[in-house]
């Protein structure tokens, strides 16, 4: 009898096992509460009222309600799960460069949420807005630096773009299976179109509170998504359009959560 173990053909079966894949679509739910929640944040920025609409605002907010700990717990593991899921579809060898490319950097943005969720479940909170005050003002003390905020806030507002694009012409569609009630494919099609644009409106308006408060040379105003949102409510009829974008980060949420039943996983 041959004892011996491929570890390829191991990292095979485990990266196609089907529980392994139930498991991560949970870190599309946790992605869509987390949304769900800085949404509502940001309705109450929007109407004047007090509140930090950032992942660290929503996941205090969590902690506070009725069983939020255990709340935090699911999604930290939801969230966990699927980046390293995505992780191990990335080492697939069938795999081409891009979908590498595309699952190596969904593993990475899911184990940090991940990790932020077990911070805040474990009664360890960070704050993100005082981290990336603090992290812009170390960087804006170098010529080095500060290029790396602008081309940081660059790539944002590319990214911000791709979300909009992917939105209006509806490419999410192609990550997911169809459905055969017809209420349903609405609900995916029409939340996609809104909630695309919605987060691409928020990476935006991130990525130019990076480059202007680093052209500007003041950290203080690069404090994160919070900081974003407010600057957008501070302009002439911003509380109108945080309001929008608000609604469409509660749509977004909805995506999310039609996304953890119908995506492709593949």
């Amino acid at each position: 009898m041959n004892s011996s173990v491929d570890p390829a053909k191991a990292a095979h079966q485990a990266a196609r096992h089907p529980w392994f894949e139930r498991l991560a679509r949970l870190g599309y739910v946790a992605n869509g509460i987390l949304h769900a929640t800085m949404g509502v944040l940001a309705a109450v920025v929007a109407t004047g009222g007090q509140a930090q609409a950032d992942q660290s605002g929503a996941m205090r907010a969590l902690s506070a309600q009725p069983f939020g700990i255990v709340l935090l717990w699911i999604c930290a593991i939801g969230a966990l799960v699927l980046g390293l899921w995505s992780l191990a579809q990335m080492l697939l060898p069938e795999k081409e460069l891009r979908d590498r490319l595309k699952f190596s950097g969904t593993g990475i943005v899911f184990l940090a949420v991940g990790f932020t969720f077990t911070r805040f479940a474990l009664g360890d909170p960070s704050d993100s807005g005082e981290t990336a005050t603090s992290l812009s003002g170390e960087l804006m003390k170098s010529v080095a630096g500060r290029v790396a905020l602008i081309v940081f806030g660059a790539v944002l507002l590319v990214m911000a773009g791709y979300y909009i694009y992917k939105g209006v012409s509806k490419k999410f569609l192609d990550d997911l299976h169809g459905s055969s009630r017809n209420e349903i494919s609405s609900a995916i099609r029409y939340s996609g179109m809104i909630g695309y644009p919605a987060k691409g409106l928020v990476l935006g308006a991130l990525g130019l509170l990076f480059i202007v408060s680093t052209l500007q040379g003041d950290p203080e105003e690069a404090s994160g998504i919070d900081g974003a949102l407010k600057a957008v409510r501070d302009q002439t009829f911003g509380s109108v359009a945080l309001a929008i974008i608000a609604a469409g980060l509660i749509v977004y949420a909805l995506y999310l959560f039609l996304r953890a039943r119908y995506d492709r996983m593949d």
